[in-house]
């Protein structure tokens, strides 16, 4: 499996040339983007507009329009890369399992949670808990899955695959954290320390899929930062401000370790938990590779 991984032989096709990779991953995302406003238009009319908490989760479901764009174009024109959604995996490693993806939500709750104890030990949170419903809390972590999941299948799904085709994975791996980056380059809040965070996020999930040949665990990762920031502990979600969460927010000051428009991505303790799970990955796939 080690050589398997190692020395891998790109396809050059004309189509997977950076530039029309990105081109095409921007046009599926605004597509996509459009067609999710419209299924989800139907839904904001009949909700109440008192129930903020509700309406705010239109805007994670609407990207339910990126994941059937993706999808939709892979299985037309990218079948190589379509396998690798599924139960297969590709490039070796454990592939798509529930496993996978159960140790991911871990991965990610972890991640995330650490981030937000050292914040709070420092001092610059101050939570309180109040009434929560659980129906509420298992519609947004679906819907939260389907966000994350349409970025992830965008970037590490097909732009991972269809770069790595021509390319080898560094530079697929490279070019995509880049450009996941610059998706969340308008977001309220953004600072050059929480682009450096995101990228870093986005390279780290592209080592996931590549060492461990699952998208699903990047797809899990993702979903359960998302999930615990902004539902668990009503904390921004790359500047994104919660509606409804489980613990509540009531006060929070800046420092190194908090951003209080951004969150927990505009610190320094994003920047360790990401480097660690960088080389966590690796060195299991190290180890695994020497078993082989």
């Amino acid at each position: 499996m080690d050589e398997e991984m190692i020395e891998e032989k790109p396809v050059k096709k004309k189509r997977h040339r950076i530039v029309w990779v990105c081109l095409i991953a921007l046009g599926l995302m605004l597509a996509g983007q459009i067609v999710g406003e419209l299924l989800c238009l139907p839904l904001g009319l009949v909700i109440p507009g008192e129930q903020a908490s509700w309406r705010f989760l239109l805007m994670y479901l609407s990207f339910i329009g990126i994941d059937g764009a993706v999808l939709l174009y892979c299985g037309l024109a990218e079948k190589d890369v379509f396998r690798s959604f599924g139960s297969a995996g590709r490039g070796g490693g454990k592939g798509n399992t529930l496993k996978e993806f159960g140790l991911g939500v871990l991965i990610g709750f972890v991640m995330n949670g650490l981030c937000i104890l050292v914040a709070w030990l420092h001092g610059d949170l101050d939570f309180s808990v109040g009434r929560f419903e659980v129906l509420y809390l298992l519609v947004a972590f679906l819907c939260v899955m389907i966000q994350s999941g349409a970025e992830e299948i965008l970037t590490r799904g097909y732009m991972l695959g269809a770069m790595r085709e021509r390319y080898g994975v560094w530079v697929a791996v490279i070019v995509n954290s880049l450009f996941f980056g610059l998706l969340h380059l308008f977001n309220t809040g953004i600072t050059v320390l929480s682009m450096l965070n995101i990228v870093l996020i986005g390279f780290a999930l592209s080592l996931v899929v590549y060492f461990r040949g699952s998208l699903w665990m990047a797809i899990a990762i993702h979903t359960m930062w998302n999930f615990t920031q902004n539902f668990l502990f009503g904390l921004p979600n790359s500047g994104i401000v919660s509606q409804g969460s489980f613990i509540h927010l009531e006060a929070a000051k800046s420092s190194a370790f908090y951003d209080a428009v951004f969150g927990v991505e505009g610190t320094i303790t994003a920047i360790v938990v990401e480097l660690l799970l960088c080389l966590l990955v690796w060195l299991r796939w190290k180890k695994s590779a020497g078993k082989a």
